[in-house]
């Protein structure tokens, strides 16, 4: 078993306090991984994370020692979740920046076919979204929503919208 396992049962099930040694185990910075790791072998005394689970399920005392361990170092606790937090928004930022930067270079480009091509595919795929749509009234048949969203992707993605695609993808997958 991982370590993590113990970590999301300990994030639903611990309550207050504990909880937030489950957000650190199954969070992506080492030393608050590590940190959790620690705080629940030091209450359950193991270092396997099988014995540990079985032990903070099955023995109320050791869920009290581990609240009790979490509470001493809550101020170190709430320090490594802002750190991942900070890890976690840095790497967004940085995905964000990357991606507007192959846009601009790709906008910028010297060669005429590189810098039409995108603005093409977009205008391409708003048309064929519209005879879609067009063809569906007209012939009285049904619009599939996933067809439609994945015609208009490409012009959302060029007008910039591309986190309301996202989240339109993201309630098509529900």
């Amino acid at each position: 078993m991982e370590w993590s396992k113990v970590g999301e049962w300990l994030s639903q099930n611990a309550g207050a306090g504990a909880a937030l040694v489950g957000s650190l185990i199954t969070g992506n910075v080492p030393a608050a991984v590590a940190a959790g790791i620690s705080l629940v072998s030091s209450a359950t005394g193991t270092t396997d994370p099988t014995k540990a689970l079985q032990e903070l399920q099955n023995d109320p005392a050791t869920m009290l020692r581990l609240r009790e361990l979490a509470l001493q170092e809550e101020a170190a606790i709430r320090e490594h979740i802002r750190a991942m937090t900070a890890a976690q928004l840095a790497d967004q930022q940085a995905e964000h920046r990357e991606t507007q930067q192959t846009i601009r270079s790709g906008d910028s480009v010297e060669d005429v076919f590189v810098r039409r091509t995108r603005p093409g595919q977009s205008w391409l795929s708003l048309f064929a979204a519209l005879l879609y749509v067009g063809y569906g009234v007209v012939a009285d048949k049904a619009i599939d929503a996933t067809i439609l969203t994945l015609l208009l992707s490409l012009p959302w993605a060029y007008a910039g919208l591309r986190q309301i695609g996202k989240g339109i993808d993201s309630v098509m997958h529900r």
